[in-house]
């Protein structure tokens, strides 16, 4: 009926307009909408201090939705929260229904568009490295290695391309509302925000040959990664206009985490930094000597006394060869450090990839990372759980054996109901634990994600528990999982590649990057036609 209206209306006009003449262009004139035109800010240094590359933000105030989506304001560590559940709810009538659209941003920041139903032998150096490196390269330097933020009314992306660039989107349309390139470096995780601010650090994962000059002669102190720029940025999370920024010795590939005013972050030379998260004014600055952190995002744990302790993981040349740093968010000095119990040994990145999982209420922390390297290229895949007040080791378990994945060791780990979900890349298993005694619950092969040597492996990113259903992304689909006893309910293809991508869920909608570039937004019972059964 109403398309019916609209017709006649459309008649009515027409003939009106045909019987008055002229008047009918002037009619039709005063109704087009002339399109917005974006601001643009340009950056070309901070203070003092040059940019490598000219920072452009550019600003589209239309595409911002009028209407309250009831997002949260805060997004304070990687995947959203503590336990690393990026679920939320909503009253916004448009998301509990689901929205559908899909974007390149990648594209929009010059990279090459790359259909996510590309056969993989097409992958950029897929023809002389192979597909395995070509995905692994493509995730490092094109697209976007882990999710997405959801806060302050918009979702964030960060984005490899440009040569790192992170965009303001429109969550029920795809729609840009302000992006930033020209980013010192690559853009790998997920925006932290905070008070109306919109964090991103900046890294790549590369060593220079002055670095193994100083691993040959045991100069373990002065080993940094990240062969270009690392840096964090602060944006204005409503139109992009930059606040503050600050350089990094090596990378800053990990996420910050911010917690009562406090931003705290750590990068490839070893430092941990707390700076006032609205100002950028250094606090406290922790230096950590022959440590450097590659991927492992901060998180945060209140005691009792409501003193934080910032927590990360960091990779050691030289015994433990890994450990779990927690600092005093007011002080910046080292509170404990952890590491695997002898005779495991952590191997390669691992303890310095994965961010790790804070149970505020239990006083647990946990995380994962590969261990015990043979000579054939095998690895096991350990979980470690350590009492978030004074670092002692609880627990240990072994997931099991398999093949070193490439670049990202681990998997992040995801708590909910005194469980934890995490991945082994090198099994291409979900698994679930008991969080107080580390007992495997269930473990669930992903049929479709390919094993090393000769593929990437998965999964890597965080579970999400929404709606008594677990959702997964790994290889180019996503699963749904019964989260009690591991039944595959669900295997969904959507391409391209899910690299450390959790899901991010809001009412019926789920959001998902891509190594390719894009981002979708799938309503849930799309993916899982029986998700009705489930939702609460």
């Amino acid at each position: 009926m109403n398309r019916i209206l609209v017709a006649i209306a459309l008649v009515s006009v027409f003939l009106v307009g045909s019987f008055l003449g002229a008047p009918m262009i002037q009619f039709f004139s005063s109704v087009i909408t002339p399109i917005p035109q974006p601001i643009v800010r340009t950056y070309d240094m901070y203070n003092t201090t040059y940019f490598p590359y000219e920072v452009k933000v550019v600003y589209y105030p239309a595409n911002a939705t009028s209407q309250n989506l009831d997002l949260p304001s805060y997004w304070g560590v990687t995947n959203g929260g503590q336990s690393h559940n990026a679920a939320l709810t909503t009253t916004c009538t448009e998301l509990i229904q689901g929205v559908v659209w899909q974007q390149d941003f990648a594209h929009m920041a010059g990279a090459a568009l790359i259909p996510m139903t590309a056969p993989q032998s097409m992958l950029p150096g897929a023809s002389v490295m192979g597909t395995r490196s070509a995905l692994v390269m493509l995730t490092q330097m094109v697209g976007e290695p882990l999710g997405v933020t959801l806060a302050d009314n918009l979702l964030f992306v960060e984005e490899d391309s440009g040569p790192g660039s992170i965009f303001a989107v429109n969550p029920l349309n795809g729609q840009v509302v302000w992006y930033a390139t020209g980013l010192a470096s690559y853009a790998m995780n997920n925006p932290i925000v905070y008070n109306g601010i919109v964090y991103v650090t900046v890294g790549d994962v590369g060593f220079n040959f002055a670095n193994f000059v100083h691993y040959e002669k045991g100069q373990f102190s002065s080993i940094h990664r990240g062969m270009a720029y690392g840096a964090i940025y602060a944006f204005n999370a409503t139109d992009g206009e930059l606040l503050w920024m600050r350089f990094t010795m090596g990378e800053a590939m990990p996420a910050p985490a911010v917690y009562n005013g406090i931003l705290a972050y750590s990068d490839g030379g070893g430092e941990f930094i707390g700076v006032n998260a609205t100002t950028g004014q250094v606090l406290w600055q922790d230096m950590m000597p022959g440590l450097f952190d590659s991927m492992s995002s901060v998180n945060y744990y209140v005691l009792p006394n409501g003193t934080p302790l910032f927590i990360a993981g960091f990779t050691s040349l030289t015994e433990p060869y890994g450990l779990l740093v927690a600092v005093n968010g007011m002080t910046g000095k080292e509170v404990w450090n952890a590491s695997l119990p002898a005779p495991n040994k952590p191997f390669n990145t691992g303890m310095g990839d994965v961010p790790p999982a804070v149970d505020q209420q239990a006083g647990i922390v946990v995380q994962s990372t590969v261990a015990n390297a043979e000579p054939n290229g095998t690895v096991d895949t350990m979980v470690l759980a350590v009492n978030a007040t004074n670092g002692h080791v609880l627990w240990v378990t072994n997931l099991g054996r398999g093949y070193t994945p490439p670049a990202f060791k681990g998997a992040i780990p995801m708590i909910y109901n005194n469980t934890v979900y995490v991945g082994s890349p090198s099994l291409g298993k979900e698994f679930a634990l008991n969080l107080t005694n580390g007992q495997i619950l269930w473990q669930t092969r992903l049929n479709g994600i390919g094993l090393p040597p000769k593929a990437p492996g998965g999964p890597r990113g965080g579970a999400t528990y929404y709606d008594n259903l677990l959702w997964v992304a790994g290889g180019p689909y996503v699963y749904v999982l019964n989260p009690h006893n591991g039944e595959l309910l669900q295997q969904y293809y959507v391409g391209g590649r899910f690299g450390i991508v959790n899901p991010v869920i809001v009412g019926s909608t789920m959001y998902l990057t891509n190594s390719y570039g894009w981002v979708v937004a799938i309503p849930l019972y799309q993916i899982y036609p029986d998700y009705v059964l489930y939702a609460s």
